[in-house]
């Protein structure tokens, strides 16, 4: 039996150092301009930023025709408030998909459940958000700080604001006017060693986060309207 002889010049390609390919930034260079422009043909792309974009321009009139507030253009930019956006943007993607590729495809259900999951946290977590932002705001207005100067730092409270908070606490206990006093202490001291006896008022936070049952269902309502509208003239 005869044994080939055999050395590493033999087989250059396995044994020689390869070279890193940069085949996704050859990939990414050898796009043109008509490789962007086939994103306008994407259906599902233009239903949901169509429903989105619906959505938020929305939001100025609705806040004044179902909440009774003063028309704010800013409004179009934010979160919260009547459609939900993540509600309408989500359902269109999920329509296309039904329509593209049927109900028993498993890109679609996998769309449902993302869809789900976010119009059940747009109504559920970042609406407790909200309602705890609406709480704190309400308790940090109800006290103003300032500093007098570098060694003198006053706490003022107003007299209403102070009636409230002393009788909703009198309700479950006696010392509750003792126990607001000391927690206002404790709270001052606190920021006291953190700012270097600088106290000053923090910024409000964002109220609008979240969104109703109401809102997420007129969300979810319009970007299946809108898709369908869509996939019927284009």
């Amino acid at each position: 039996m005869v044994l080939q002889s055999w050395s590493c010049a033999s087989y250059p390609n396995v044994f020689a150092p390869q070279k890193p390919t940069n085949s996704k930034f050859r990939c990414f260079s050898q796009l043109g301009i008509p490789d962007v422009v086939e994103i306008t043909h994407n259906k599902l792309l233009i239903a949901a930023a169509v429903s989105a974009a619906i959505g938020q321009l929305s939001k100025p009139f609705t806040s004044i025709l179902f909440y009774g507030k003063d028309f704010d253009f800013r409004t179009a930019f934010g979160a919260g408030g009547f459609p939900s956006t993540h509600s309408s943007a989500v359902v269109a993607t999920a329509t296309s998909l039904a329509l593209e590729r049927g109900f028993s495809d498993s890109i679609f259900g996998l769309t449902v459940v993302y869809a789900g999951l976010v119009m059940y946290d747009a109504q559920g977590v970042r609406r407790e958000v909200g309602n705890h932002a609406r709480m704190l705001n309400k308790m940090q207005s109800k006290m103003q700080f300032y500093s007098k100067d570098d060694d003198d730092l006053i706490v003022s409270q107003r007299a209403t604001a102070g009636e409230q908070i002393d009788t909703s606490l009198s309700k479950g206990s006696r010392n509750a006017p003792l126990l607001l006093k000391s927690l206002n202490q404790k709270l001052i001291s606190s920021v006291q060693e953190e700012t270097g006896n600088t106290l000053t008022r923090p910024a409000l936070l964002k109220e609008s986060i979240g969104h109703s049952e109401v809102e997420v269902i007129a969300g979810a309502f319009l970007g299946f309207l809108v898709t369908l509208a869509v996939y019927a003239t284009l």
